[in-house]
């Protein structure tokens, strides 16, 4: 499992992150080069969409390329319009976080940060028994960090959205506390225009519409006056409500009901305590393991591997191939030698663990390597023929992951996801015939529409066309959703994320895995730009950072100048780039870009935080998919970073 398994759908959730406006210190330019061919894309005068991306690694910076495209991002067509929906009494209540992950208008809520300032949320019960969202705020000189809360149906398109009308109502009120009491928290709002500047507007300080004046640890009443709303931003046509850390420090502060209301008066009074949630069932834990290798080379660490799956609860373990270079021969094929396995497998199996024989590659979806992937699960069947039943295999795992292909994003994606489909059939009747469990690890997003395309991964196999995790679930015995975050609820987090696979899975009698990671990943930013592309090389720095790209031979070289402090050391970036690659002027083109979203690691793994926090997001996650006969518990990964992290 790669970083890029975690970021390709970031954008796909809704976020409020401001514009690049520069940097506070000078960066290098990055660059890169993509073959055209695999997008599809003749060369860079054609290009109208790109997505690149920085990752941050011990080496230093590397650029990639996330998407680049012919085609545009779409645009919302029509004027957002506004509605005020049906309510009964006084007050209409737009979330109420004792209740749902989403607001009661369809929206989420969401964090938003640049570094070094952090945001966090969480739906949770707090020390009265309340269930409120709790937002956490690590406000850093040169950063900022907060969260928004939506008024409309998120999961529509952006031209089918209709947003909430304020003009009936006279008052916004909201419950909310402080942590320690005295935090400075801006409340801010913006229309469908500020949100899309990915900016909002300030009412003022939550503190100054409170009785007491300040936020303090007691549960108060905010009622804020619709004629302290700032007229740059439509009443009619209201997008987000968003708080924003004030000071510098560590600011913690509860959020219970909000609503606005026709007459003065505020809100009812805060709904009563829950009573805590009943016990959790057992489900499954189950986690990945890569080592393999080692441990077979080294038997005296089987033994304290044993005992710690054993400690830990797992119940699962998919348990990667070991290569052999002396057996076999063809691409994707892996053998098994018997003698050397069976001590490791037969110690899980004691120990009540069922193992899956794991493997994967993301050219294991090409025709030509779909002979020896199968050839590698009658290894496994050969394997459980020529030892005990204690000490077999209880299935195969395959783990593809074809969208690390150029041609997943290219025009050869209905080919390429026809291929791959074809395999996993292929590979669960080859399973079943030796009777083995066929499993299959997929991404979240694959459901999800884009944010730049408003359109979800589909394929067509067998004559239907079906968005690709359902076509999976519907081959696989079973499945884990590699649901990569570190919180529970909210737009990004993992209750959204999984849901739709649950949901799937319910209805085709299928078990889902939650996948979470533990590793240590890169912080990434990613930067997005499109439309016409300017000819020629810019002649100054612009307000954001720029993109060029030209043609060099059978490939299109990128680069990305995130700042560089003058327009001569501007300048000189540009033609340092254009001679080392032996570019000319007249092949050129450049963008500004539009937008910059920072996708640090710790949003995405739990490898440097606490093991409590990752029992937390479990706990609220195993909570809210409870109800669904699919959810079968965790996949953790992996076994490795996961005893990392509990050491610490």
């Amino acid at each position: 499992m790669t970083r890029r398994t975690l970021v390709l759908a970031l954008l796909a959730a809704s976020s409020v992150v401001r514009p690049s406006h520069g940097q506070d210190q000078v960066r290098p330019a990055l660059t890169t080069a993509v073959s055209g061919l695999d997008w599809g894309i003749q060369g860079p005068e054609g290009v109208r969409f790109g997505r690149l991306a920085t990752v941050d690694l011990p080496e230093g910076p590397r650029l990639e390329v996330r998407r680049i495209s012919e085609v545009p991002a779409v645009q919302a067509s029509t004027v957002p319009v506004g509605h005020t929906p049906a309510f009964s009494g006084n007050t209409l209540i737009v979330a109420d976080f004792s209740q749902a992950n989403r607001t009661g208008l369809g929206g989420f809520f969401g964090t938003f940060q640049r570094s070094p300032s952090l945001a966090r949320a969480y739906v949770r019960r707090g020390s009265d028994g309340r269930r409120a969202l709790e937002m956490e705020f690590t406000q850093q000189s040169g950063g900022f960090s907060g969260l928004w809360i939506q008024t409309y149906d998120a999961e529509l398109p952006k031209e089918a959205r209709s947003y909430l009308d304020t003009r009936a109502f006279t008052t916004l009120s909201f419950w909310v506390r402080g942590g320690e009491g005295g935090e400075r928290i801006l409340l801010k709002v913006a229309d469908p225009s500020w949100e899309a500047r990915e900016d909002a507007v300030v009412i003022g300080e939550v503190a100054s519409f409170l009785p007491s004046g300040r936020l303090e640890p007691g549960w108060q009443q905010a009622i804020i006056p619709m004629d302290r709303f700032p007229v740059e931003v439509r009443r009619d046509a209201l997008a987000l409500v968003v708080f924003e850390a004030g000071d510098e420090g560590i600011s913690k502060v509860e959020l219970g009901p909000m609503g606005f209301s026709i007459e003065t008066g505020g809100l009812p009074e805060l709904p009563p305590p829950i009573r805590a949630a009943a016990a959790p069932v057992s489900r499954q834990k189950a986690t990945w393991f890569w080592d393999t290798g080692e441990f077979l080379e080294n038997p005296d660490l089987i033994p304290p591997l044993l005992e710690f799956l054993e400690e830990e609860g797992f119940n699962r373990v998919f348990l990667q191939l070991p290569g052999d270079q002396g057996r076999g021969g063809l691409l994707g094929e892996l053998a098994i030698d018997v003698e050397t396995m069976r001590p490791l497998v037969s110690g899980l199996n004691a120990k009540g663990i069922r193992v899956f024989a794991l493997d994967g590659y993301p050219r294991y979806a090409l025709p030509e390597y779909h002979t020896g992937v199968l050839s590698t699960i009658g290894h496994v069947a050969e394997y459980n023929s020529a030892v005990l039943p204690t000490e077999r295999f209880f299935g195969v795992r395959y783990d593809i992951e074809p969208y690390l292909l150029p041609a997943f994003h290219g025009p050869g994606r209905e080919a390429l996801l026809g291929h791959f489909l074809n395999l996993i059939e292929a590979s669960v009747q080859s399973a079943h015939e030796s009777g083995l469990v066929f499993g299959a690890d997929i991404p979240f997003w694959y459901d999800v529409v884009s944010d730049d395309r408003h359109q979800q991964v589909t394929a067509t196999f067998n004559g239907e066309t079906k968005v690709l995790s359902e076509h999976v679930i519907d081959l696989v015995d079973e499945v884990a959703i590699m649901d990569y975050r570190t919180v529970a609820h909210g737009a990004d987090g993992t209750v959204r994320h999984g849901t739709g696979e649950l949901q799937y899975a319910s209805r085709q009698g299928k078990p889902v895995l939650i996948g979470l990671e533990t590793g240590p990943l890169p912080d990434e930013v990613l930067f997005e730009f499109g439309g016409e592309p300017e000819v020629g090389i810019p002649s100054a720095p612009t307000a954001t950072p720029v993109v060029l790209a030209a043609p060099a031979r059978d490939s299109i070289q990128v680069i990305l100048i995130r700042d560089t402090g003058s327009p001569s050391a501007f300048r000189e970036a540009i033609e340092s780039w254009m001679e080392e690659k032996r570019l000319g002027p007249e092949g050129v083109r450049w963008w500004s870009t539009t937008r910059t979203v920072e996708v640090p690691g710790e949003k995405l793994s739990f490898a440097g935080q606490s093991p409590e926090m990752l029992e937390e997001v479990m706990r609220a996650t195993a909570e809210e998919f409870g109800f669904y006969p699919s959810f079968a518990g965790f996949a953790v990964h992996h076994a490795g970073s996961y005893r990392t992290l509990l050491r610490r």
